[in-house]
C-alpha cells in the first residue's frame, strides 16, 4: 500500500470530499459499515480516507503477512500455549464483511495464556475468513500460499484492560491465534458446529447462537506454532496485536465449505513480512 498510485491517491482524495460534502447536508457517515475488502474502499483506501486509519497504509507491522519458513528463528524460550477446554455459548453474526462470532463467557472467562504472551488473555470474538474458491481465502500465507480460510481467535489483555474495547489500540492488548483451514476428509465437532451455524446467516445483519462450543477442540493437536507483532486486519489496523499461528491446518470437509456464503476478499494481502519465531 504504501507504493501507491497517483490515481488511487486522487480518487481517494475525491472520494473524502464526496463524503464531506454529505455531511455537510445533514448525513451522518458510518465509517464502520462503510469500508470493504476491495475496490474503493477496500485496503488500500482505507489510511488516506480516514485520518484514524492511518496505520493502515503509514504502519510498520502491519497484519497479514506471508510466512516464509525460511525467516522462521527457534526460540527456546517459549511456553506451551493454553487453552481453557471448557464449552461456552456463542452467536454467529453475518456483518457483510465476515463471520463473526461473539462468545458468551458467562461467569467463567475463556483464557488464553502461555506461548509468547507474558499476561492472561480474555477470548471474546472469533472471525472466519474464506473466499469464493478452494484456495485463495486465508488472510496469512505460508511461502506465497493461501489456505481455503482461516479462523482468528481474538481476545484481550484482562490484566491490564478491562475489555476488548478498551485494549485495542493498547501496548499488548490484543491475541490474535490463527487456525489456517485446509480441505479434508474429515472435521472436527466445532468446527462443524460453526459451519452449520453459518448456514443460518446467510443475509447481512442476521445472527444465530450456538450452545455448548468447545473453542479449545478447534484447535489442531500440535504444540508448535508461529508467533509475531501485528495488527488487525481490518480498520483502524491497530499494531496492538500479538499473532500465534499453529503450524498444522485443520480440516473442513467440502460439504462445509460449501456452507459458507461468498462475502471475503480472495488473496489481497495488505502486510509484510515481519520477525517471525518459532516453537
Amino acid at each position: 500500500m504504501n507504493g501507491m498510485s497517483l490515481g488511487i491517491k486522487i480518487l481517494a482524495s475525491l472520494l473524502v470530499i464526496l463524503i464531506l460534502s454529505k455531511g455537510t447536508t445533514g448525513v451522518t457517515w458510518n465509517w464502520e459499515q462503510w469500508w470493504t475488502y476491495e475496490g474503493i474502499s477496500g485496503p488500500e483506501f482505507w489510511g488516506l480516507i480516514n485520518p484514524d486509519w492511518r496505520l493502515c497504509s503509514k504502519g510498520r507491522r502491519q497484519s497479514p503477512i506471508d510466512i516464509d519458513p525460511g525467516r522462521l528463528l527457534y526460540d527456546p524460550n517459549l511456553r506451551q500455549l493454553h487453552v481453557d477446554k471448557h464449552k461456552v455459548s456463542a452467536t454467529l453474526e453475518n456483518t457483510g464483511h465476515s463471520v463473526v462470532l461473539s462468545l458468551d463467557g458467562g461467569k467463567t472467562p475463556l483464557n488464553v495464556t502461555g506461548g509468547p504472551l507474558t499476561y492472561r488473555y480474555q477470548l471474546t470474538e472469533a472471525h472466519l475468513r474464506y473466499g469464493n474458491g478452494d484456495h485463495l481465502g486465508s488472510e496469512h500465507t505460508i511461502n506465497g500460499r493461501a489456505f481455503p480460510a482461516e479462523i482468528q481467535l481474538f481476545g484481550f489483555n484482562s490484566h491490564l484492560y478491562a475489555n476488548f474495547t478498551q485494549a485495542l489500540d493498547k501496548a499488548y492488548g490484543i491475541v490474535g491465534i490463527s487456525l489456517l483451514l485446509q480441505i479434508g476428509e474429515r472435521s472436527n465437532q466445532a468446527l462443524g458446529q460453526i459451519t452449520e451455524g453459518v448456514e443460518n446467516i446467510v443475509y447481512v445483519g442476521t445472527s444465530h447462537t450456538l450452545h455448548h462450543l468447545s473453542i479449545h477442540d478447534l484447535l489442531p493437536d500440535t504444540n508448535y506454532f508461529m508467533t509475531y507483532d501485528g495488527s488487525t486486519t481490518m480498520p483502524a489496523c491497530h499494531e496492538t496485536v500479538t499473532w500465534i499461528i499453529a503450524n498444522r491446518p485443520i480440516y473442513i470437509t467440502k460439504q462445509q465449505g460449501g456452507s459458507c456464503p461468498s462475502m471475503h476478499r480472495e488473496g489481497n494481502y495488505k502486510g509484510q513480512v515481519g520477525r517471525i519465531v518459532s516453537q
